[in-house]
């Protein structure tokens, strides 16, 4: 894929006094901040590594404001899951272009609330893709799914409904589809896919909406391993989806929370990001920090400077 193209505008330039001054105070916090982070086991915030395209794997959380959608990137292979509500389709294309991706080998829906499936039918009429893979290929109590489901027909594209256990190559990283083990019962949180990511020794959960629960039934009762390196904390950061048991169960050395700025919700909620800081999680927010792009050299994962 092509080098990531989109570059934040510079303002005029400044005196060179004052630019010095300005180089001067990034450095000292560069150096205070490495101090105060240094290294979270094989994750670390770090320099940026070759861009795109480049040897290992990629993942991005592409800030949608109050909805989801990730991008992993491995040898050329792509997986897209969600693409955050109807708004947001043309973000996602636009962010997709901007790291050079011209098709998709794999896109997952994993649940049809809009902020998940809104943006999706907008990528599928802009990008050739491979599979595409959803809970169900019927739902009529979501006019977004509907619409994405009716735009996947009309492209000759066929929905596939993963089976706990499936798994998937990406380059030379794997995926594998380790939830919904247990019933829904109406609540659609509830449907939402599990994708776990590994490459190398580095690996990435991606939740959903999925409640807590529901996602401790994909251990307890599916048998998968859920410990991980990095967790897209289920439901943007809500209490359903995160507690105590669950970090416990996972493990993760960084949480990422895909949520809106000053959204209604309160996400992430102020008991998820206590939790977080009591147990030593670097957490993410794309309300905060925006596009969020980390890197896996299979050893290590280092966060991306995406600017």
């Amino acid at each position: 894929m092509a080098q990531q193209r989109k570059r934040r505008r510079r303002s005029a330039a400044a005196p060179r006094s004052a630019l010095g001054a300005v180089i001067f105070l990034i450095v000292a916090a560069l150096s205070w901040a490495g101090s105060e982070f240094g290294w979270f086991g094989n994750v670390t915030l770090g320099p940026k590594p070759t861009p795109l395209p480049g040897d290992g794997l990629y993942v991005s959380f592409i800030d949608v404001g109050q909805g989801d959608s990730a991008l992993a990137v491995c040898e050329g292979e792509t997986l897209l899951i969600d693409a955050g509500v109807p708004e947001a389709g043309p973000e996602v294309v636009d962010y997709l272009e901007s790291v050079g991706v011209t098709e998709l080998d794999y896109v997952v829906c994993t649940h049809a609330h809009e902020d998940h499936c809104g943006g999706l039918d907008y990528v599928l009429e802009s990008f050739p893709v491979g599979t595409l893979f959803a809970p169900y290929t019927e739902f009529d109590a979501s006019g977004s799914f509907t619409h994405f489901e009716n735009t996947a027909a009309e492209l000759g594209i066929d929905i596939t409904v993963p089976e706990p256990g499936m798994e998937f190559t990406l380059g030379a990283a794997a995926f594998e589809f380790v939830g919904p083990v247990s019933g829904w019962e109406g609540d659609v949180n509830d449907s939402s896919l599990v994708v776990r990511l590994d490459y190398g020794s580095d690996s990435f959960l991606f939740t959903g909406d999925i409640s807590s629960g529901p996602l401790e039934d994909c251990a307890y009762i599916g048998g998968y391993s859920l410990d991980v390196d990095v967790l897209k904390l289920g439901h943007h950061g809500s209490r359903t989806s995160t507690d105590q048991g669950i970090l416990d169960l996972t493990t993760p050395e960084v949480a990422v929370a895909c949520c809106g700025l000053d959204n209604s919700y309160g996400h992430p909620h102020d008991e998820v990001v206590e939790l977080c800081e009591e147990n030593g999680v670097l957490l993410l927010r794309t309300d905060r920090d925006g596009d969020i792009m980390l890197h896996s050299n299979g050893a290590e994962i280092r966060r991306v400077d995406a600017a």
